[in-house]
């Protein structure tokens, strides 16, 4: 990238980076690492202004990008009335992120990961990449495919084979910038090894980032700005079920930004996070009271669990900022979930609101029913649930849904080389 490219991108950005570990402060330049074992986050140097536009836009003086565009994605913040009693509570407000056409659905994938997506392609083309390069289990590469293929960015999206069925579109989405590339022998993990190892083979193409990509966590993070500017207050608590850890993360920055700027008295919303049964790494972590994961927080082989999507051998837990730091920040708690309680809770939400939930979803729902007989919150205190995804069935019977052919189907030993070889 030509040196005049930077210097034009860095006097139209109104943000710095901090590292949290040094606490140095640098210019972006998509940077995803600067110091070992820690996150950089951003600092803005614009007072938050609301554009009184649909989603993440909305909030764009606290997103790390020179400009708008017109890609939508945002939170519904809303407070159900039935749900509330039907849980015995009398303030807790949702926040969904999914397909739900009657109720103004704004994240058209059926996911947060939308909003995820929309800053990051502005953040991308800020820093004149060539193209993105993302892996995923389902949620993050459906919703980065949706938008690169609405801007006609060029994606490489690597997958194992037991998730290519979730990289769908509606039939006549525009698809020709996606490359999805399938690893037959793989998992997620794979995925994101192999993706990492492209990155760096392929010059010019920027590796999306995960929880370390502050587009990423600042887009989500927009979630507890509507629900705060929505209710008025900061709640007391926020639940969601947790894989990686950005969106816990970017929740909890943007609450602190929040208070830290006086828009909103604190303290920070305590997190809530939940995990399936069988794969539970930070929930072990946590409740042995250690800042670092061990061997023995996995479970000792593959396991089946309700909600893969919360699936994830390599958490943002240990790093300065990470999961660890914002549940101690916050006084949060960590909760296993079992399968039929989340099968139970997605029925109760289902049945109340008329909108399918995702799996996600219905862990983080039955946490709070748990957290709600333990005492661990108390039914009138201000509430936020996350419902981080939803409306995907819906999208299914209202759109004519394709899945996206792969552009190559390959096994992890030769993958980095085959993809090279074919975009020759």
């Amino acid at each position: 990238m030509p040196s005049v490219a930077r210097m034009d991108c860095e006097t139209m950005l109104h943000h710095k980076l901090k590292c949290l570990k040094s606490g140095d402060i640098i210019d972006d330049q998509y940077t995803l690492h600067y110091t070992d074992g820690a996150l950089l986050t951003a600092q803005y140097s614009r007072q938050l202004v609301l554009k009184n536009i649909p989603g993440v836009w909305n909030y764009a003086d606290w997103l790390p990008t020179s400009t708008t565009s017109e890609n939508v994605a945002g939170t519904i913040t809303y407070k159900s009335e039935k749900l509330n009693q039907a849980l015995g509570m009398s303030n807790l407000w949702i926040t969904f992120h999914g397909y739900w056409p009657e109720k103004g659905g704004l994240c058209p994938t059926g996911t947060f990961k939308d909003m995820e997506a929309v800053p990051t392609l502005v953040r991308i083309a800020d820093h004149g990449c060539k193209g993105i390069i993302c892996a995923s289990a389902g949620n993050t590469a459906r919703a980065f495919s949706y938008y690169c293929g609405l801007s006609d960015t060029p994606l490489i999206v690597i997958v194992g084979a037991s998730h290519a069925d979730r990289l769908w579109l509606p039939k006549n989405h525009p698809r020709d910038s996606v490359k999805v590339v399938v690893i037959e022998d793989g998992d997620y993990w794979e995925a994101t090894k192999i993706s990492k190892q492209l990155a760096k083979s392929l010059e010019g193409w920027q590796l999306e980032g995960g929880a370390h990509n502050i587009a990423r966590r600042d887009g989500i993070g927009t979630l507890i700005v509507d629900a705060a500017f929505t209710i008025g207050q900061l709640p007391k608590h926020y639940f969601q079920g947790i894989g990686g850890g950005p969106g816990p993360i970017g929740v909890h920055e943007m609450a602190t930004r929040l208070i830290d700027s006086g828009i909103f008295e604190g303290p920070v919303p305590r997190q809530h996070v939940s995990q399936n049964t069988q794969h539970c790494p930070i929930h072990n972590a946590w409740q042995d009271g250690r800042a670092n994961l061990i061997d023995s927080d996995f479970p000792g082989q593959e396991v089946e669990v309700y909600s893969d999507f919360l699936l994830n051998k390599s958490p943002c837990y240990s790093p300065v900022g990470g999961v660890y730091d914002i549940l101690k920040q916050s006084n949060g708690q960590t909760y296993v979930v079992e399968k039929s309680d989340a099968i139970a809770a997605k029925k109760l939400f289902e049945e109340i609101e008329g909108i399918d939930i995702m799996t996600p979803a219905a862990v983080a729902l039955a946490s709070l029913q748990q957290a709600l007989e333990v005492g661990e919150i108390n039914s009138d205190d201000y509430t936020v649930l996350n419902i981080s995804g939803g409306g995907t069935e819906r999208i299914a019977k209202d759109l004519k849904i394709t899945t996206i052919e792969p552009w190559l189907t390959v096994s992890s030993k030769d993958a980095v080389a085959e993809i090279i070889a074919k975009l020759q």
